[in-house]
């Protein structure tokens, strides 16, 4: 049998696969072979009725974990021969990155490498605003949660969890590659229930005009420049990349809030959680959280993979294990737990009240998911928590980051 190698070349945005291709994978008599395996063209591609409408044009870029980016950058420079054309240093609020394309007068990047692992994504580029709000609502019907929305100037995106926990970008470029600058992290609130009018007087004046002119309003835009990512209302961190579009940032609101707010509170695995600052508040940095619990309260050892938690007692006694460390916080003691390492702590006195500190936001999710709004500013009465939930905490936790260590057989 003679080998045949057969190079294929397909555009997921065109709606049929290639005359060539269809034949080479259906090509008379092999079913008569064993072994040969074989496809139609319909196995490829779904009836249209199907996709709603809803087109992407592949993956553009991707999203790794580097235990040190601009080392990893150099790597994929010198062995790949990929361009590096951004990154920021170990103190940027989002921590060390690095981004490289091996054609950067077509993508802004292709890579972008993350010294935090709650970075890591996977990027769909769509070829319109029409086609990020067509692929955004059939996200939001099927139920998945929105973890991130994103205007990186360069970029509208939104981002979400698949089955497995590996987090999906799907973004609609707005930026022109001609005025590519080094690429630095950044964030900028996105509301897509906002009308395109609304969205596009974010963009410069100048670059707005020329995406106008593409059609980008009309959803006919051609392909501008693609980035990267931020963190909006649900689950947790953030990032945006964006490149040479100089943006007007929008200022966070500065607010007050009282902690007795019932309509912010909610009884969450027998404590009483009042929302003082989400990420809806704080743009995604952060979110702060006093809760009420009662001796016997305590979750099992986790590990937060997305965010750093921080206690501070206020009243009451807790015991936090981290670690190899063990430590006893009394009103007045704060106690850092990093992110990767795991905890858990138990309460030692009848009732403890602490403000629990979440960096970036996101997590306020987990408890909002696992919580009923409080009919009134009291614990809830004490009762176990169902094995049920305790089955379905562990299936979700992943999509939060929480890692949940079970003790070994």
């Amino acid at each position: 049998m003679t080998e045949q190698t057969t190079d294929l070349h397909i555009n997921p945005s065109e709606d049929t696969i290639s005359e060539d291709l269809t034949q080479t994978i259906e090509r008379p008599g092999d079913t008569d072979q064993p072994g040969i395996f074989l496809l139609n063209e319909a196995a490829w591609n779904p009836p249209k009725e199907a996709s709603r409408g809803c087109r992407n044009t592949g993956i553009h870029h991707v999203g790794l974990r580097a235990t040190n980016p601009a080392a990893s950058a150099e790597f994929y420079r010198d062995v790949l021969g990929m361009e590096i054309v951004g990154g920021s240093a170990p103190d940027h609020p989002i921590g060390a990155t690095a981004f490289l394309s091996s054609r950067p007068d077509e993508e802004s990047h292709e890579i972008a490498l993350f010294a935090n692992p709650a970075f890591a994504h996977v990027a769909f580029k769509v070829s319109s605003l029409v086609e990020l709000r067509s692929f955004y609502t059939r996200v939001v019907e099927r139920n998945i949660p929105i973890k991130f929305l994103a205007n990186h100037g360069v970029s509208f995106a939104f981002y979400f969890d698949d089955p497995d926990g590996n987090m999906i970008e799907v973004y609609w470029p707005t930026g022109e590659l001609s005025r590519r600058q080094p690429l630095q992290p950044k964030m900028e609130p996105l509301d897509l229930s906002q009308p395109d009018e609304a969205l596009l007087e974010k963009i410069t004046a100048k670059h707005a005009q020329a995406v106008a002119i593409a059609g980008g309003a009309n959803g006919t835009a051609t392909e501008l420049q693609p980035s990267e990512f931020k963190y909006v209302p649900g689950k947790e961190s953030i990032m945006a990349t964006q490149t040479a579009v100089k943006m007007k940032p929008e200022k966070p609101i500065a607010f007050g809030r009282g902690r007795q707010s019932l309509d912010r509170s909610v009884w969450y695995s027998g404590s009483l959680m009042t929302f003082l600052a989400t990420a809806e508040d704080t743009q995604g940095q952060f979110a702060l959280i006093e809760a009420v619990a009662r001796k016997g309260n305590g979750p099992p050892a986790h590990i937060h993979h997305r965010e750093e938690e921080t206690f501070y007692v206020l009243e009451g006694e807790m015991t936090v294990s981290v670690g190899d460390r063990t430590i006893k916080a009394t009103p007045g003691t704060m106690v850092f737990l990093p992110r990767g390492v795991v905890h858990s702590f138990a309460i030692e006195s009848e009732q403890l009240r602490v403000l629990i500190l979440l960096t970036p936001a996101g997590m306020e999710g987990w408890f909002k998911e696992f919580s009923v709004p409080a009919p009134a500013m009291t614990l809830p009465p004490a009762a176990e928590v169902p094995y049920s939930e305790i089955q379905r905490m562990l299936e979700v936790g992943p999509q939060y980051g929480i890692e949940f260590v079970l003790p070994k057989k």
